[in-house]
């Protein structure tokens, strides 16, 4: 997904403003401002694309990996393994879930380490290197309690 930059952005935005020899009413260049101007304040305030640091706070493995089903009480598991990452980013703690194919969990981003990130809708980028993962938000209401059964037919995670 590629994102606008203000950079990128600029010299567009000039020629809309500085067109005034193009022979074009006076009705026209002043929409043409207007609307150089809005653009400009809309790329300005959504123009986040820079990394931040955030601090992991606590890692959660959680190795079974999600309930897919329920024999009686008793639930099965996916056996896909995946991490819930605490991150402190802006004075504000975020829970992030993390899948890692084959267990993996880069040493990187063992707990008190700082780790580059950047936030987007309903996410977190982590960064290690030239690699990228995208980690989702969640929160408390994403867990399911192992002891009942849950009537939802989706791949459920346990609540320790």
């Amino acid at each position: 997904m590629s994102r606008f930059s203000l950079q990128s952005m600029a010299p567009i935005i000039l020629i809309a403003i500085k067109s005034d020899r193009t022979g074009r009413s006076w009705y026209q260049k002043k929409y043409l401002r207007i609307l150089g101007v809005i653009f400009l304040g809309i790329t300005i305030a959504f123009s986040n694309d820079e990394m931040q640091t955030a601090k992991i706070v606590a890692v959660k493995k959680h190795a079974e990996g999600r309930i897919i089903s329920w024999q009686g009480r008793i639930p099965i598991f996916d056996n896909y393994p995946f991490f819930d990452i605490t991150l402190r980013w802006k004075s504000k703690n975020y829970v992030v879930r993390c899948e890692s194919p084959g267990a993996y969990y880069p040493k990187a981003w063992e707990t008190g380490k700082d780790i580059r990130v950047r936030r987007e809708r309903g996410r977190f980028l982590l960064y290690r290197g030239d690699e990228t993962v995208s980690a989702r938000e969640v929160n408390v209401h994403d867990c399911v309690q192992t002891s009942f059964p849950s009537p939802s037919v989706t791949p459920q995670v346990p609540c320790d």
